[in-house]
């Protein structure tokens, strides 16, 4: 600040000096001869209220609406950001409710083919198991029939083991007959 008054001060001293001695116009300076001061003047303050004027009037106008314009847009701009900004935070909760919806939906049917696969899984054992049942059922009637075929077949082959025994030991007078029912009477009473 001190720095601005003292150039200020310097340059009024120099002026000064200019206008009280006419030391510079006798060598031939007409900017500084003392006579065409009053016309200097004149066109100067013509040339310097023009300038005012078509700034005032015409440049800061346009320098004020381009501020203007610039002023409303980026208004505007703040303005439709702001309501981008909602329209996505609303964009963004739907998509995290579908997506919660969607997972919920998942783990509902994620549950829903389990419960069904374990009632197809429980039937298919129920199933099986009764097959199971129904083929150690048939073994077993398979079993006692062919127990009782074995039984029948041993019992003939005893007796005809029996038979030819006692043929070799020379006891003609014994048929299969005899030796069946002597058999007989040995198994009930032997319990056998």
């Amino acid at each position: 600040m001190k720095t601005v008054q003292m150039i200020k001060g310097k340059l009024l001293l120099f002026c000064l000096f200019l206008l009280s001695s006419n030391c510079l116009a006798a060598e031939g300076m007409p900017q500084f001869n003392a006579k065409s001061f009053n016309s200097q003047l004149f066109w100067l303050i013509i040339t310097f209220t023009a300038l005012y004027l078509i700034i005032t009037y015409f440049i800061l106008p346009r320098i004020r609406e381009n501020i203007r314009l610039r002023k409303n847009k980026i208004a505007n701009d703040l303005e439709r950001a702001e309501k981008i900004k909602a329209e996505i935070e609303d964009m963004i909760s739907e998509s995290n409710t579908k997506l919660e919806e969607a997972k919920n939906q998942a783990r509902k049917m994620i549950k829903d083919s389990l419960l069904r696969s374990n009632k197809e899984y429980d039937n298919q054992i129920d199933t099986i198991k009764k097959q199971i049942a129904n083929m150690q059922i048939k073994a077993e009637s398979n079993i006692t029939k062919y127990k009782k075929s074995l039984e029948k077949d041993i019992e003939e082959s005893a007796i005809s083991l029996c038979a030819i025994i006692l043929s070799k030991l020379n006891y003609k007078s014994s048929s299969t007959e005899q030796i069946k029912e002597k058999l007989s009477k040995f198994s009930m009473n032997n319990n056998v």
